[in-house]
């Protein structure tokens, strides 16, 4: 997964899905365990790092009320410190309405 908010981090690997012991799969808003796999050089967050995240887009196709469908072309997650507080100060690309009512989309700096 490739996070989507400006931490130093380009890459990592969920090995943990909230929610229940055999979970295989997750839709947007759901949190997940990472482990940091690429940094940026001299970054403050090193590899190796286990973090908690919330996935934000997902490949899967999301079914609205209307009976339209939408999807990303790649899967994203946000890093976060505790709770709902993120690593990075700005998030780069779209979201989901869904979590866009959820408190931790307030602390980024150029968020709507």
């Amino acid at each position: 997964m490739i996070p989507a908010d400006k931490c130093g981090v380009e890459f990592v690997k969920v090995f943990h899905l909230y929610r229940g012991f055999f979970r295989k799969k997750s839709k947007s808003g759901d949190f997940v365990k990472v482990s940091v796999r690429q940094t940026l050089p001299d970054n403050w967050v090193k590899k190796k790092t286990k973090l908690k995240g919330i996935v934000i887009r997902t490949r899967f196709r999301s079914f609205k009320l209307d009976g339209s469908t939408f999807f990303f072309n790649e899967n994203n997650v946000v890093l976060l410190k505790k709770r709902l507080t993120t690593k990075g100060k700005e998030l780069i690309g779209p979201i989901t309405r869904s979590i866009k009512r959820k408190k931790f989309v307030n602390s980024f700096a150029g968020s709507i």
